[in-house]
């Protein structure tokens, strides 16, 4: 009998004890024993007055602690405090720890995993990137030796479905946000979401599993959706352009370089089509040429799906990434940028365009403004918001943007 802990009963903690309990009979058939879940830490008494269980339930973590030992731990709490507390009790003593916490492993995986290595016992974080896409275990357990130079991809359900419903439906930026947050999507709070850190959180946890080392932070930029006007995503749309929230990371000349930030996307691009609260994934490689997954980014049962199948998965098989056959990429993925002149501005981004040299390549006319295509080679000036661009620029587009500049929006 496997003896389980379950730190946390939230949606997330909620979704992986229901998970357990409906599989019991698959897991022992799998495993060839049963597992069962011993005790559950809570943080709020009174929300969970009502909560009966066939095992402990308790707020004293001495208490949860005194009801091992355990074989397995799932910790389904988020943040850093108490999480790294809790997490770094288990692995110590060798007892693996399932996550879904991508902040607590992207800030402090490394350590986490060199308590685990030295105890002889894994760290598992299937569910801290893109929900029910099993794109961890994949990289670790069917990709190990597979060359990959770069990695993209849609990681932030709630930004994604924004932006869809902005060029799809032509609503407000504040109109989708607090439709959102309605829907559950975004928090009261939406700055980890808005402000790029959701996503920026998982592609150094992707970065680190396709380049088989922690990148440094410094060198992963993050840019949310802050310094988006909704006249942004309405010039792109016309000119037949996907506006998307793009993590991505590469490695050129051995040194690995990420950024989270807007981007616009060509119809040639595989993301350009995940639309909603759907993820995407995006693997690229010599030997592969390009992998896409793609599916639910979020929500209780595909996050818990991921844990217990995470569990599952280091059961049979512990693999790890540790030293990946890193390739480097054979150019930038991105040739051109859209930058955003309002008409206030025009004056002065004339005289910017001048002395820095910088060869505007077309025009995008909009009552708020204009949008300049520029070559991504230049260093944009931050008081013009700038989005890369994405996928060849071709002549169809050229064609497209000269009816733009005549129609009205």
């Amino acid at each position: 009998m496997l003896k389980i802990g379950l730190i946390g009963y939230g949606t997330v903690g909620r979704g992986v004890y229901e998970r357990l309990e409906v599989s019991k009979a698959s897991i022992s058939a799998v495993l060839g024993e049963e597992c069962h879940v011993e005790a559950i830490l809570i943080k709020n008494e009174q929300k969970h007055r009502l909560l009966e269980k066939e095992c402990l339930v308790t707020v004293d973590w001495a208490e949860f602690q005194q009801a091992g030992p355990f074989d397995l731990i799932f910790e389904a709490i988020g943040g850093l405090e108490p999480a790294l507390t809790y997490t770094l009790a288990y692995l110590e003593k060798g007892i693996p720890v399932i996550t879904a916490n991508k902040k607590l492993v992207a800030e402090h995986g490394a350590k986490l995993e060199e308590v685990a290595e030295s105890n002889q016992t894994y760290y598992g974080y299937e569910a801290a990137v893109a929900g029910g896409i099993p794109i961890i275990n994949v990289l670790k357990g069917l990709l190990p030796t597979t060359g990959i130079s770069r990695v993209s991809g849609i990681l932030n359900g709630t930004t994604n479905y924004m932006l869809t419903e902005m060029i799809e439906n032509h609503r407000s930026f504040a109109e989708v946000l607090i439709e959102a947050q309605e829907l559950g999507y975004a928090e009261a709070d939406p700055t980890d979401d808005v402000g790029g850190f959701d996503a920026w959180y998982k592609i150094r946890i992707l970065s680190r599993l396709c380049f088989g080392q922690w990148p440094n932070t410094e060198l992963f930029h993050c840019q949310g959706l802050t310094a988006l006007e909704d006249w942004h995503a309405e010039v792109g749309e016309r000119i037949g352009l996907k506006l998307k929230l793009i993590g991505e990371a590469h490695s050129i000349n051995g040194h690995v370089h990420g950024s989270v930030a807007p981007a616009f996307l060509t119809k040639t691009e595989a993301l350009a089509s995940v639309s909603g609260v759907t993820n995407g994934v995006s693997l690229e490689g010599k030997d592969i040429k390009q992998l896409l997954f793609i599916g639910p980014g979020a929500g209780k049962e595909a996050t818990a799906n991921s844990m217990v199948e995470d569990f599952l998965f280091h059961r049979r098989y512990q693999g790890n990434r540790l030293s990946a056959n890193v390739e480097s990429i054979e150019e930038i993925p991105f040739r051109y940028s859209l930058v955003f002149i309002k008409q206030a501005e025009r004056d002065t981004a004339l005289q910017w365009v001048k002395e820095q040299f910088i060869q505007v390549n077309e025009t995008y006319s909009h009552p708020e403004g204009e949008a300049w295509l520029v070559p991504s080679v230049y260093e944009v000036n931050a008081q013009f918001p700038s989005y890369h661009v994405y996928g060849e620029i071709t002549s169809s587009y050229a064609e497209e943007s000269s009816s733009a500049q005549l129609g009205t929006f």
